[in-house]
């Protein structure tokens, strides 16, 4: 193992003059200022712990072997471009910081090499040693800890999170890292810290950090209940469906008690949820819709007397959603897709009774409301006929003989019941 600290001894790491004092105070170091050194790149790696990057290395922990670049560049250059992918905007702009001021913020690293600060800084003075051939230095300060020693863990994650979790960075910091990092964090035997030191360090409040944590543990079950890989969060990201989580995790904990059949039932809804999930991916609602369909859905049926009728009329639909799913290896977006489509028969269904649901559950609220159901239903026709017939961009070239025979067939039965309909309330009429 490479030691910065004999390094220094031998001559080959110098001061750079400056001092700095610690963001936070940990045992063994007091208060006093700290020495920033000169340190060749080779001589670092990235820190596979590190809160900020581990949704995009979690998926990879068994392929990847933390070295630095004397013993082998491979783990450098695959995190490096997982850095430079996840925001790189923000990557260039450092870069170009770097190449014309110098590094203005010092960074912090172990004995060993690993950072614990600066993994954007130091990917781009590798960027700039590369492009130019030129010799390039990380400017850190030299902490004396190891991740091998478990009591210098939570001081390494103390000193990362007062770094990376200051008011002035906090907005910064991804929602999904966030849930992870807390996630990891806190749990297991090997947990570096609890949640309550977690909350204190990072400025939360608890009620807060809880919402993360439980979004991370739900994340976790939904991957592998579409057969991902548990830490493969990047899916997650890329999706953008990380409110949903957080909007589950939420109604989970406040709807439903500690007693068994409670829990049953919170497991019922927990699939649910995901099966909502589901339908908005394969028909492109993310985001912020697609928060606004949880709460929605929490709202209207969750919340409802109905809860247990949707669950049970939905759980055989989620269950074949899920075992289609499952056929084949989902390690990506791509992969997930095409699995979506496959399923396309279930998402249908799964998304046939949740609107039934839905509308009788707003429909049930007044009558106005439900008038106006029907107004827009009339609407949406009304456009559809002004259209030519076809919603949005569509074109005929785009269609076949057969599905516009489907056509005539859903408009020849809604004909008849708007007839039925029509002498319905006729009948009624006093």
């Amino acid at each position: 193992m490479t030691s910065l600290i004999d390094l220094e001894k031998a001559g080959k790491i110098e001061k750079t003059g400056a001092t700095i004092k610690l963001p936070t105070r940990l045992n063994n170091l007091g208060t006093e200022n700290m020495d920033v050194y000169r340190i060749p790149l080779k001589y670092l790696y990235y820190n596979d712990k590190n809160g900020r990057i581990s949704t995009a290395i979690a998926g990879y922990h068994d392929e990847l072997n933390p070295v630095n670049d004397t013993v082998d560049p491979a783990y450098n250059d695959f995190v490096a471009k997982l850095i430079e992918q996840n925001n790189p905007a923000a990557l260039k702009r450092t870069q170009k910081s770097i190449q014309e001021s110098g590094q203005r913020i010092c960074g912090y690293v172990l004995e060993d090499g690993r950072i614990v600060d600066g993994n954007r800084r130091y990917t781009a003075l590798r960027n700039l040693q590369k492009a130019t051939g030129k010799t390039y230095y990380f400017e850190a300060v030299i902490l004396p800890f190891s991740y091998d020693n478990q009591t210098d863990r939570s001081k390494i994650k103390k000193l990362e999170l007062a770094i990376q979790m200051g008011v002035e960075k906090r907005e910064d910091y991804d929602p999904v890292d966030l849930a992870v990092d807390i996630y990891q964090t806190t749990t297991g035997d090997d947990a570096m810290m609890t949640l309550a030191d977690y909350v204190n360090v990072a400025n939360m409040k608890k009620k807060e950090a809880e919402r993360y944590y439980q979004g991370a543990v739900y994340m976790r079950e939904f991957l592998k209940f579409i057969g991902a890989d548990e830490n493969n969060y990047h899916l997650i990201k890329e999706n953008q469906i990380w409110s949903p989580f957080y909007e589950m995790g939420k109604s989970l904990a406040n709807n439903f008690g500690d007693d068994a059949d409670s829990q049953v039932q919170k497991n019922e809804t927990m699939h649910s949820y995901f099966g909502l999930i589901l339908h908005d991916l394969h028909v492109g609602v993310s985001g912020t819709p697609a928060r606004t369909h949880m709460r929605d859905f929490t709202q209207n049926i969750v919340k409802s007397p109905n809860l247990n009728e949707f669950n049970d009329e939905v759980s055989d639909t989620v269950e074949d959603l899920a075992d289609t799913l499952q056929e084949s290896p989902i390690n990506n977006t791509t992969d997930l897709m095409t699995q979506l489509t496959e399923a396309n028969d279930n998402i249908s269904q799964f998304g046939d009774t949740y609107d039934t649901y839905m509308r009788d559950a707003k429909n049930g609220e007044s009558v106005e409301k439900f008038i106006k159901s029907i107004k827009d239903s009339v609407k949406y026709y009304e456009d559809l006929n002004n259209n030519g017939g076809l919603a949005g961009t569509l074109r005929y070239s785009e269609i076949s003989n057969e599905q516009l025979k489907q056509l005539q067939t859903y408009m020849r039965k809604l004909d008849g019941l708007c007839k039925d309909l029509f002498n319905k309330y006729g009948n009624e009429i006093r």
